[in-house]
């Protein structure tokens, strides 16, 4: 059985071309027999689906996710779509709010609890599943048209974002595993929407012990090559607990 007040919708964010981009999909028709095993719960819960507006038209985009079964956990499920639908496992992802407006699904009376997850799209492989019809990344500021409140939830998640990564050394999950300084200053900068002092910007991250060098720097580039880094973990783990302020 669903629950057919509740549904989990993820964001995921990726950062390609000093951009930050937004994965949607649409979903396949066929999701009703994933999802709707028996007779009674298709005649109980086809109306939620068969009036989504991008299960009937191509030109509807809309956030990964769907509703909650009975007998699944929330965090666990928005991990489980996650990968049934793109394929995408072990990656960031964090519960952030839950969207309630009365009116946000015009046919019924239903509560989304969204999260956002961060990934490197060059490093990660998206695998079409079989209740996906199409999944694509798009520009956060040139956005297709999308089903009920999924831009209002994409701009939350947004903002979100933009808050806690001042705090969090979030950014490091949108970044390959080796990086420059100024790969992760853009970065910063395509987040929080402004420009950011190169000398205290690196002051800040070098005097935090973060980074790794990897005595290794770039190739094929035609300007001169930069200094390699990488995220050590380990040491933001233990400088956490210690009451790490990582504030940019």
């Amino acid at each position: 059985m669903i629950l057919k007040s509740i549904s989990v919708d993820c964001v995921i964010f990726g950062f390609q071309n000093n951009k930050i981009n937004v994965l949607l999909w649409q979903a396949d028709p066929g999701l009703l027999e994933k999802f709707l095993t028996t007779t009674q719960e298709y005649e109980e819960s086809k109306e939620i689906f068969e009036k989504n507006p991008a299960l009937k038209s191509d030109q509807y985009w809309g956030l990964i996710g769907t509703h909650l079964p009975t007998d699944e956990d929330l965090d666990d499920y928005a991990k489980k779509i996650l990968q049934v639908a793109t394929g995408l496992k072990d990656i960031f992802l964090k519960q952030f709010q839950t969207f309630g407006s009365k009116d946000r699904v015009p046919h019924y009376r239903v509560l989304t609890v969204a999260y956002y997850a961060l990934i490197n799209p060059e490093y990660h492989n998206l695998e079409l599943s079989s209740i996906a019809k199409s999944v694509k990344w798009f520009e956060i500021d040139k956005l297709p048209e999308l089903i009920f409140d999924s831009k209002e939830i994409i701009h939350r998640a947004l903002k979100k974002l933009r808050e806690e990564v001042q705090y969090h050394p979030l950014g490091f999950h949108l970044l390959p595993d080796k990086f420059t300084l100024t790969q992760l200053q853009t970065l910063y900068e395509v987040i929080l929407g402004k420009s950011l002092d190169t000398r205290n910007f690196r002051k800040k991250i070098q005097n935090m012990d973060l980074l790794i060098d990897t005595n290794e720097k770039q190739t094929n580039v035609a300007h001169r090559a930069a200094k390699l880094y990488s995220f050590d973990v380990e040491i933001y783990n233990h400088l956490k607990e210690e009451g790490l302020n990582f504030r940019i």
